[in-house]
């Protein structure tokens, strides 16, 4: 669990980016349904493990969590016919 302030930081340098976030799940998975869910799922991720993030740019932080999260999402979403 972090600490209060450690929360307080995620919510100022990560949640501004939840747009861009939804974004690059829309382009990259072409659903809109999947990408909400990928965008939830990435943004757990993010706050389990902002203790990790040692500053820099957390959009770009928070925007490689998504595309990993995107990749997994469509290896197990996508089966062969």
């Amino acid at each position: 669990m972090l600490e209060p302030q450690d929360r307080i930081r995620f919510e100022q340098l990560v949640l501004p980016h939840l747009d861009s976030a939804a974004n690059l799940a829309r382009w990259m998975l072409r659903n809109r349904a999947d990408s909400e869910d990928v965008v939830q799922e990435a943004t757990l991720r993010a706050f389990r493990f902002f203790g990790r993030f040692h500053g820099g740019d957390a959009r770009a932080w928070l925007l490689q969590i998504v595309r990993n999260t995107c990749y997994t999402w469509r290896g197990k979403t996508d089966r062969p016919n």
